[in-house]
């Protein structure tokens, strides 16, 4: 109950974090393209291996007419509005599925609260969760990873080099909790390790939505 309590205070000021992030991302695309730039300087230096791969220029995305074959401010335009869409969904199915997390964190302390009689219906409860939010992760991340590159890569450390830092400590906290569940049942041993790797992986989470809303 007090984790859920939590969440209720803390939801409202994830969502503005996120809204906040929208509305910058909006401002850099109409304030850096009425810069006219060259073609060859639309495009940022540095990128992710996945944006290069399929938005760079000779991404997959130009070679099979998903996007435009040659970049112009118009096109390029267009892309970063294309951006704006999928962060959009990116911030949504976030919050979505943090809530879920939350949910899993409560069922997760009834099933392995050892006062507890064991109950097999908060355990289907609990998979199906776990399979929610892991729909709803793999979603999340499909939208960062497979969106236009930004108009500008800056090398400085801020808020936004802190979320992706972030994002792959909780990254890295779904793979092991994912593979500890899968384990339990032949080692139930385990299952305090399955709870750390939970409770670090939401923890990196809420701080990754949260660092949006500051400037470092």
């Amino acid at each position: 109950m007090k984790k859920l309590l939590i969440f209720l205070v803390m939801f409202p000021f994830m969502a503005l974090c996120q809204e906040i992030n929208t509305d910058s991302l909006l401002l850099d695309i109409t304030g850096d393209l009425s810069l006219n730039q060259e073609p060859q300087s639309l495009l940022p230096e540095r990128m992710m291996f996945t944006q290069r791969m399929l938005w760079g220029e000779n991404g997959l995305y130009r070679k099979v007419g998903i996007a435009p074959r040659v970049l112009t401010p118009e096109t390029r335009e267009h892309e970063l509005k294309i951006r704006r869409t999928m962060f959009r969904i990116h911030q949504a199915v976030g919050l979505t599925t943090a809530a879920a997390m939350v949910a899993q964190g409560f069922l997760g302390s009834r099933l392995y609260d050892d006062n507890r009689e064991y109950n097999p219906q908060v355990k289907k409860w609990h998979e199906g969760v776990a399979t929610g939010i892991n729909i709803g992760y793999a979603t999340t991340a499909l939208m960062s990873f497979t969106s236009p590159p930004p108009f500008i890569n800056r090398k400085k450390f801020d808020n936004i080099k802190l979320h992706k830092i972030l994002s792959y400590v909780h990254l890295t906290g779904m793979i092991t909790t994912n593979v500890l569940a899968g384990q339990i049942s032949n080692n139930f041993t385990l299952k305090k390790y399955h709870r750390a790797a939970a409770y670090t992986t939401f923890g990196a989470y809420a701080l990754a939505i949260a660092s949006i809303k500051f400037e470092l």
